[in-house]
């Protein structure tokens, strides 16, 4: 294999590596449990399910993933100790526009930092 081959092959073997497809439980619009692993999905956030829109955002959740192969890109956990991850149904990330309008916390404008 040529070094330039290997340099562009070796981004996709890493992911792999992190990566793995496994079937999981839609919990509301933005949160999974794959096997016993709690999964928040990283940069979606969806209403609660028992606030407006929840129930229609755990519903599109629930279309995107019943009986496929889920796979998941870990990158740490987050203060409830769930796994914060990027989710990917059959080769394509699952996004915000997927699940609905944002909401819960994720829909409060964010301050900007001020520099001291």
């Amino acid at each position: 294999m040529s070094l330039r081959r290997a340099v562009l092959a070796f981004p996709l073997v890493v992911w792999c590596a992190l990566a793995q497809a496994i079937e999981c439980r839609v919990v509301d619009g933005d949160s999974l449990v794959c096997g016993v692993e709690r999964i928040r999905l990283r940069d979606v956030y969806a209403a609660e399910y028992k606030q407006a829109g929840g129930r229609e955002a755990k519903r599109r959740m629930e279309a995107l993933v019943r009986g496929k192969d889920v796979t998941l890109v870990r990158h740490g956990q987050d203060r409830h100790g769930r796994t914060l991850a990027d989710v990917w149904v059959e080769g394509r990330k699952v996004v915000q526009e997927d699940i609905g309008p944002r909401a819960g916390n994720g829909a409060r404008p964010r301050r900007p930092k001020l520099e001291h």
